[in-house]
């Protein structure tokens, strides 16, 4: 007791010893120290504005890249287990997949093959689609993005721009993305020829089998999504099964597809519909998530090695604050043993330096935290500025408020400052109170 004060109760007690530890912080006297310890705390706000800036635009580009995705291909596409050869619509009625799926959103029958597309001494290698107008197509890239023509021009027959005479035979329409029309150098109008690399492998063609066939140029489509543009055909249904491998009239007779593509109204619960499906049928099934899971893939893993890299920013800063507590337990060993004396414990002294690397840590965070976001709201008002013209497919820089993960990140930070603090607080708490009081 001293002056009837418990000096040792005084000691024990959290607020008292964060008042100590902010005290040491704010001191007017060691200068030096004060200019060290803002140091430290500005690298923690560089590592944690800087986690929370490229985080949020890596997941609003992801974000940007997946609603493309889902805009640009079905959520869910049935197959046969022999895909190349397909199924029958006989046999495996469309209104059956329908009551099975209650909750989709759209329906669409399909035929996808390879082809080569000729025209004059341009060749494009492309992916023609076969699709049928009387159903739900909202689901394919091409559906509302036509720059020339019509898409329900697949329907008709069209006559080539630069036939002669009236009694020109009028050809099938075709719909080609824009990069696959300017590889052929084609237009609207202009007469292509079809060419089937399976049908022309087969050792035996078929009565109204095909190898060529000839269609015009009816429409192009630019949906801003690469692999669409540069190697997406579309022809209508029938004309697309043609196509298929080993084709015979029989396939139309059956209705032959290569597959059903599906829209769910909610495209992330598409494996239960999958396994709703595969109960009743023997089939292959294919989501947009099998369809772009290397991407998918790639994508996370460039999150998380970006976030482990850029968490190196906050480990230095953490090593700062080692070094700057060392600092303080060298040039306020007086204090320290002053303290001891009065009747705080050692494990009262290391918890007074872990308040402190804490206090550096919150701070830092809380600055961090408050830069990042700031920057993060502006570039969320300016997403929609201008982008260089060979970056068509992004239409402003994007950003993905992701608040698990900053909570995630600041709660490393401010682990790592304590951990950063732990050894100067060990060497301070085994001071020995009667060697510092001696030369003081």
């Amino acid at each position: 007791m001293a002056g009837g004060v418990d000096l040792a109760a005084v000691g024990t007690n959290s607020s008292f010893l964060q008042w100590a530890a902010w005290r040491q912080l704010v001191s007017s006297r060691g200068h030096g120290l004060s200019f060290m310890t803002v140091f430290s705390i500005l690298g923690v706000t560089l590592g944690v504005a800087a986690l929370i800036i490229v985080l949020s635009v890596m997941g609003g580009f992801e974000q940007d890249l997946k609603s493309k995705m889902l805009r640009g291909q079905p959520h869910l596409e049935i197959l046969a287990s022999n895909p190349i050869l397909g199924f029958s619509l006989n046999e495996i009625p469309l209104d059956q997949i329908k009551k099975l799926v209650p909750e989709g959103a759209g329906f669409s029958p399909f035929t996808e093959t390879d082809v080569v597309i000729k025209q004059g001494k341009h060749l494009a290698a492309v992916n023609l689609v076969g699709i049928d107008l009387k159903y739900d197509n909202t689901m394919w890239a091409f559906w509302d993005t036509m720059v020339d023509g019509e898409l329900k021009s697949i329907d008709e027959n069209v006559q080539p721009l630069l036939s002669i005479g009236p009694e020109t035979s009028k050809f099938p329409g075709i719909v080609l993305g824009e990069g696959v029309a300017g590889q052929l150098g084609t237009d609207l109008g202009d007469e292509i020829t079809l060419v089937s690399p399976q049908a022309a492998s087969g050792a035996v063609l078929f009565s109204g089998g095909t190898i060529t066939r000839t269609y015009v140029v009816s429409g192009i489509f630019r949906s801003r999504i690469f692999t669409y543009d540069s190697k997406w055909a579309v022809v209508r249904l029938d004309e697309g099964r043609k196509f298929m491998t080993d084709y015979d009239p029989y396939l139309d007779i059956e209705r032959y597809v290569t597959g059903i593509a599906i829209n769910a109204a909610d495209p992330y619960e598409v494996d239960d519909i999958i396994a709703r499906l595969k109960t009743k049928f023997d089939l292959k099934f294919r989501s947009w998530k099998d369809a772009n899971s290397a991407l998918l893939f790639a994508l996370q893993l460039e999150k998380y090695t970006m976030g482990a890299i850029l968490m190196l920013i906050v480990l230095v800063a953490v090593f700062s604050i080692s070094g700057t507590m060392m600092m303080t337990v060298f040039h306020k060993k007086t204090q320290v043993c002053l303290m001891r004396s009065i009747g705080m414990t050692q494990k009262d002294i290391a918890r007074l330096y872990i308040y402190q690397g804490a206090a550096i840590g919150v701070i830092g965070i809380t600055l961090g935290l408050l830069i990042g976001l700031g920057v993060c709201f502006g570039i969320y008002e300016l997403r929609y500025i201008d982008m260089p013209a060979n970056l068509n497919s992004i239409r402003g820089l994007p950003v993905k408020f992701l608040p698990l993960e900053y909570v995630i990140v600041c709660f490393t930070a401010l682990v790592l400052a304590i951990l950063g603090a732990l050894y100067p607080a060990l060497i301070a708490s085994r001071q020995n109170p009667s060697s510092g009081l001696r030369y003081s």
